[in-house]
């Protein structure tokens, strides 16, 4: 990138609509016995302290949404053998071995990470390549192990995620919630943030990425963002798109989301991403997955979805320059062939419904509709990487996957190819970075100013922006 202030899009959506504190010191409270009516008089005027009372964000803070390790099964599957302890030491600048042997350290530390590993099939690969002999004793997963012992690693990969895709997985091996084998997966995740944590300095955020995937392969993925503790975590697995036990259905999440507080009194939110690759599926208007929009489902979409991810490794999903045919930037690191998988080609209708802008403006017609806005959404970006840490700069880019990873081939081989569509492992993106204005560098304090909508996206640089208004927006 020529000019990296230039190229990279500082994707601000700072909705400040009832968020900014106000600016008023409210009242002092005096321990030396001074005449409360003088105190009156005082709190009236500005103190001549410019910190004094002073209770909101003055920095912003850099970090991470949507990071997998080896614990998801695709990153595993394909050489990631790195896990969370790997990325919280990463992301505080600690340098570590990368999955292809390389020393890597990024050139500042972030201030936050969330691992958001997919909550599908949580933790299988990982004790899988281990040779653990409960998946072991299954006659299909020995013969995945032996080729993948042998050298043919990819053979092996290929073979597993076909079967995953396809329905034809092993029952008796799936990791799914209740199992020892995820129950184990989802507290070791947990333990790893919690280590991690240092309030003040760096904020490890429990996360996971529910990974619903609709029909031929259109994308509908959220990552699920807690507020809370390990205490409060542990008390419910994540949540799953496989049957019996889980769906494909947005609103099916938003139920589990709901659950969870009510159980653990704590507070979760999800973070859409990859509108592009959704194939119009991503800001409905009319209907999703058979049932109308109606006053319903916007309710619960703003209530649950006050985030949108706008830029990652996949594609950058603000606009499209058909959408926006004057803004010169439009194409910038767009994918725009096919859905997430490339079995169905894109058609210039679904566009509308796949990008952010669009779906700003939609929204408003939703809320003269219903009443609410079910996309008034703040922005962050992300990575998506699946190698276990972030790397979301440009000369330090280590690629989403293990084959990407630094060498003389990587930027001449395919990524995804298909009949329908070929995406080259040249046009993944280096992007991108979530921005919080938080009052403090805390899990709870990061959580709250995206409930805030306090936040933006860029592409990887850590450009400050900072937009305020008196009036409602």
């Amino acid at each position: 990138m020529t000019s990296t202030i230039l190229r990279s899009f500082v994707l601000a959506a700072l909705t400040l609509a009832g968020a900014l504190p106000a600016f008023a010191q409210g009242d002092i409270v005096d321990t030396h016995g001074h005449d409360p009516a003088g105190l009156d008089v005082q709190n009236k005027k500005p103190p001549y302290s410019p910190n004094a009372g002073r209770n909101f964000p003055d920095r912003p803070l850099f970090g991470e949404t949507h990071l997998h390790t080896t614990l998801s099964m695709d990153a595993g599957t394909f050489g990631a053998v790195l896990g969370p302890r790997d990325a919280y030491r990463f992301a505080k600048g600690e340098e570590i071995v990368s999955n292809t042997g390389q020393p890597v350290r990024i050139s500042r530390p972030l201030d936050f990470t969330v691992v958001t590993d997919h909550s599908d099939n949580m933790g299988f690969f990982s004790e899988f390549a281990a040779g653990n002999p409960d998946i072991l004793a299954n006659p299909t997963a020995k013969g995945w192990y032996d080729l993948f012992k042998s050298g043919e690693g990819a053979k092996a990969a290929l073979q597993i995620i076909t079967a995953f895709s396809t329905g034809k997985f092993p029952p008796e091996i799936l990791s799914v919630p209740g199992t020892k084998l995820y129950r184990d997966t989802w507290k070791d995740m947990i333990a790893a943030a919690e280590e991690a944590n240092e309030p003040g300095r760096f904020s490890a955020i429990i996360g996971y990425e529910w990974t619903s995937q609709v029909g031929t392969g259109d994308n509908l993925h959220r990552n699920v963002i807690y507020r809370d503790g390990g205490d409060l975590a542990v008390q419910m697995d994540p949540m799953v798109t496989l049957p019996p036990m889980g769906s494909q259905d947005p609103v099916d999440l938003w139920k589990w989301m709901g659950a969870y507080e009510e159980k653990t009194g704590g507070d979760v939110l999800a973070i859409a991403h990859n509108g592009n690759l959704s194939n119009g599926l991503m800001f409905p208007t009319i209907e999703q997955f058979g049932k109308p929009v109606d006053a319903e489902y916007v309710t619960e979409r703003a209530k649950w979805e006050k985030i949108y991810e706008v830029t990652q490794t996949k594609g950058t999903g603000e606009t499209h320059p058909n959408l926006s045919p004057n803004d010169e930037f439009a194409d910038f690191e767009i994918w725009d062939k096919a859905n997430l998988v490339a079995t169905t080609a894109k058609t210039p209708d679904m566009l509308e419904f796949e990008y952010a802008r669009s779906a700003l403006l939609n929204g408003m017609k939703l809320e003269a509709q219903f009443g609410i806005n079910p996309y008034k959404f703040g922005m962050v970006g992300s990575t998506d990487s699946h190698l276990g840490f972030s790397s979301s700069e440009e000369d330090n880019f280590f690629g989403k996957t293990v084959s990407m990873e630094p060498n003389p081939e990587r930027m001449l081989k395919p990524f995804v190819k298909t009949p329908i569509a070929t995406i080259n492992e040249w046009e993944v993106g280096a992007s991108g970075l979530a921005v919080v204005w938080a009052t403090e560098n805390t899990r709870a304090s990061i959580f709250d100013a995206m409930e805030r909508k306090e936040t933006y996206a860029t592409t990887g640089t850590r450009i400050t922006v900072r937009f305020l208004s008196l009036i409602h927006i």
